[in-house]
Formats: structure tokens, sequence, C-alpha cells
């Protein structure tokens, strides 16, 4: 199978291209599902996005994968992901790169996140990227897992 948009080779169930992120699916074909909209966490959940001391936090939540509904407090400078065990976040799949990307928090305290030359890539809203900067609610994919990112308020 080739990708719609960039014509790269790509494994037969392949749901996005691992080379320019377009979707392989038909987004007007019946069979297409749609998505509720889903409010912010906060509003679903008041004191989830918040630390033991009631402070908000920035945190990633693993929408899908077979870590689904873990979660990962990004506290310090620099968080890494990939399937190397010494990640902050390890992502045992092949479909992650041993270190995959990094989120790092900047003197504004805003988050990044910095693709680390995988192989896969890293994607934010289905878009690959180099480096972003990271709103709430955004959705980021490295290899197969698809993690949420819920920032604190500033």
């Amino acid at each position: 199978m080739n990708c719609r948009r960039c014509g790269e080779i790509l494994n037969a169930n392949a749901s996005f291209c691992w080379s320019c992120g377009a979707p392989q699916f038909d987004t007007r074909s019946p069979e297409t599902i749609a998505v509720p909209v889903i409010n912010t966490l906060e509003e679903l959940h008041p004191e989830a996005n918040k630390n033991p001391m009631g402070e908000h936090r920035d945190e990633l939540v693993i929408a899908s994968g077979t870590q689904a509904g873990s979660r990962f407090e990004l506290k310090d400078e620099m968080t890494t992901v990939g399937r190397h065990e010494a990640s902050d976040i390890l992502l045992d799949d092949v479909s992650v790169s041993r270190r995959h990307a990094v989120f790092t928090r900047t003197a504004s305290g805003r988050i990044t996140l910095r693709d680390l030359n995988s192989l896969n890539g890293t994607y934010v809203n289905g878009e690959r990227v180099e480096e972003t900067v990271l709103h709430s609610a955004d959705e980021v994919q490295i290899g197969k897992f698809k993690l949420v990112f819920w920032g604190a308020t500033l």
C-alpha cells in the first residue's frame, strides 16, 4: 500500500503514513467513525490535572496502546521518551525508537516536544513535527502510542 499524499510504501493496515503523517483512510467513507469533541480534562475531572499540593501540572495521558490510561507528570526540565529502559517514559514497542523524543520545559514554563531523529517520526495532531510547543489537549503520536498532553494553566 502507498501513502495517499507522498507515495511512501506503507504497511497494509497503516492508519497514518510514517513519513508524512497523512491519514490513510477515506474520511468521506460511510465506515468512517465520528469522534465526539472531548471537553477539557478539567471540565470532566476538576481534580485530575492537579498534584497532591492542589497545583495544576503538565502531564501526558496515554490514550491508546498497551499502557492506555497511564499518566506521566512532566515535572522535570527534560523528560525523555523511548524504548530504551533508561527513558523517563518507557514505551515498549518496536514502532518506538530507543531514544525517540524529548519533552522540555522552557524558561516561560511552556512544554516543547522535539523528535530525536526517530525512525517513525513524532506527530502532534496528525502532523509530523521536528520540534513544537504543546498546547493543552494536543494529541502526540509516538509509534503506535497516542498520548494526550494536558498543560497546567499559566
